[in-house]
């Protein structure tokens, strides 16, 4: 789901990353590269909340 987020983030802002793969050395040719990192951000936020909120306790 959070993949899914992120992507659809970076769709919307018309984010480009012309290297076939990721990591921080990519940044260098990453179009708007600000809201690239917002999706990043927002994407990891959603996926956090759905561990928290999905996530059955263990038991003991």
């Amino acid at each position: 789901m959070n993949i899914g987020v992120a992507g659809a983030m970076s769709m919307a802002f018309k984010c480009t990353l012309m290297a076939p793969h990721g990591g921080i050395f990519v940044f260098p040719v990453v179009g708007n590269v600000f809201m690239y990192l917002v999706s990043l951000l927002v994407g990891s936020a959603v996926g956090c909340v759905l561990l928290g909120i999905l996530k059955k306790d263990a038991k003991q």
